[in-house]
């Protein structure tokens, strides 16, 4: 599993970190199906995803940008996780991670007494979670944006693709993944915008890709928040560029 991007990458991300499933790996005897088994194969697996996708709640587009909470901690797609998978919180493996007065008394009884008092704070969070379902994630730029496709007039971007899941690292045990991450392989910007940014790429200088999603489920066998991404922008120098499309 790439667990880590590129060093030049990992040092910006003070807080956050990305991964990816592994792909899986065939056996030696396995006879390779041809080209046209592949592409078919491929398309199915593909509008399988994109069936499985359509069928989860969906973002209003509409929604203001004023309306989107940052992650800047894991505890947040923690409560979302727990809010979205409705089975009640493990208090105390919650309050492992919030209270550092549980983490350091090996007193029974006091550990008791603040679990007893947190408990609230946490349906509180739980509840809030459960309300507060559009998102806007912060992405470092480098690594994750390809040269300029000149042919396509788009950058070609791996931020979302199949498998790649975001975490922070207070809170790791928590993930972030995207479940129409297909459609943002492709990112267009006006072209004046493309070459501040390609500048800022192939330099590397700082600038983070800014992704508005809405929280949809809980994936289970993954600890994962699966989010629909709503729009995404491109922040530079304090700016954020919309995306005019996506492919």
């Amino acid at each position: 599993m790439k667990r880590t991007l590129p060093a030049l990458f990992a040092i910006a991300l003070i807080l956050c970190a990305c991964g990816k499933k592994e792909a899986e790996t065939a056996s030696p005897d396995a006879t390779a199906p041809g080209p046209l088994a592949t592409s078919t194969a491929d398309l199915a697996a593909k509008a399988q995803v994109k069936a499985a996708a359509a069928s989860l709640p969906q973002a209003d587009p509409a929604t203001p940008t004023a309306s989107y909470v940052d992650i800047t901690s894991g505890n947040q797609l923690m409560y979302s996780y727990i809010a979205l998978s409705g089975v009640p919180p493990d208090y105390a493996a919650v309050a492992q991670r919030i209270s550092r007065e549980y983490t350091s008394t090996n007193d029974a009884f006091r550990k008791q007494e603040v679990l007893d008092a947190i408990k609230p704070q946490i349906d509180a969070r739980v509840s809030e979670a459960k309300t507060k379902r559009y998102l806007r994630y912060q992405i470092n730029g480098q690594g994750a944006l390809s040269p300029y496709a000149m042919d396509k007039g788009a950058f070609p971007a791996k931020f979302a693709e199949a498998g790649t899941y975001y975490y922070m690292y207070d809170n790791s045990d928590y993930k972030l993944g995207f479940s129409n991450g297909d459609g943002y392989g492709l990112l267009k910007v006006d072209k004046d915008a493309a070459r501040k940014i390609e500048a800022a790429r192939s330099s590397y200088s700082n600038f983070a890709i800014i992704v508005y999603a809405y929280a949809q489920e809980a994936d289970m066998s993954a600890r994962q928040v699966k989010a629909q991404i709503v729009k995404v922008a491109i922040k530079l120098n304090g700016e954020e560029i919309p995306v005019s499309a996506a492919m």
